[in-house]
C-alpha cells in the first residue's frame, strides 16, 4: 500500500541520512580525540583543561550526530544541525536537485539535496527518506522545479 503526501500533513520529522564516509570521518575523529585525551591526561591544570575542551568537543560532535534532522512544520522546513538552527518557508522554495558535496552543512551524507530558495539562496540537506521528503515539500508548494543534478 503506497502512502499518499498530501498538502494536508501539518508536521513530519525527517533524520538526516549517515552514509559510511562521514560515518568514517565523524567516528574517527570521535575515537582519535578520545584516545589523545586519554594519552595525554595528567592530574596537573592545563591536563584537566585540555581534557574538559576535548570532553566537550567530543560531546558537541555528538550532538550533531544524533541531533541533525529536518522538521516540516505547516509551511517551514526547521533545520536542526546539533546547536545549530535555521528556518525555510516552503513558498519560497525554487528548484530541488540532487548534488554530492563533502562542504560543512546541516546533512551527515556526500549525497544531498539541493534546496534553492528566495533570490540566491540554497541549503544542503540529507534526509533519510528523501523521495518522501520531496513529496511533501511538492504537495505543499507544486511550482518547486526538480533538477536532475546540480552538481
Amino acid at each position: 500500500m503506497e502512502k499518499k503526501i498530501t498538502k494536508e500533513v501539518t508536521e513530519i520529522f525527517f533524520t538526516s541520512k549517515k552514509d559510511a564516509t562521514y560515518s568514517l570521518i565523524f567516528w574517527g575523529t570521535v575515537v582519535f580525540v578520545f584516545f589523545s585525551i586519554l594519552l595525554s591526561f595528567s592530574l596537573t591544570v592545563p591536563g584537566i583543561i585540555i581534557g574538559i575542551i576535548g570532553l566537550m568537543a567530543i560531546g558537541f560532535m555528538l550532538w550533531i550526530w544524533f541531533g541533525t534532522g529536518y522538521r516540516i512544520e505547516n509551511h517551514v522546513i526547521k533545520i536542526k544541525n546539533g546547536p545549530f538552527r535555521s528556518e525555510i518557508a516552503i513558498q519560497d522554495i525554487n528548484s530541488i536537485g540532487k548534488t554530492k558535496s563533502l562542504m560543512a552543512t546541516p546533512a551527515l551524507s556526500v549525497e544531498r539535496l539541493t534546496l534553492r530558495y528566495g533570490k540566491y539562496s540554497e541549503m544542503l540537506l540529507s534526509p533519510k527518506n528523501e523521495k518522501e521528503f520531496v513529496e511533501l515539500l511538492l504537495a505543499k508548494n507544486p511550482q518547486i522545479k526538480l533538477i536532475e543534478k546540480t552538481s
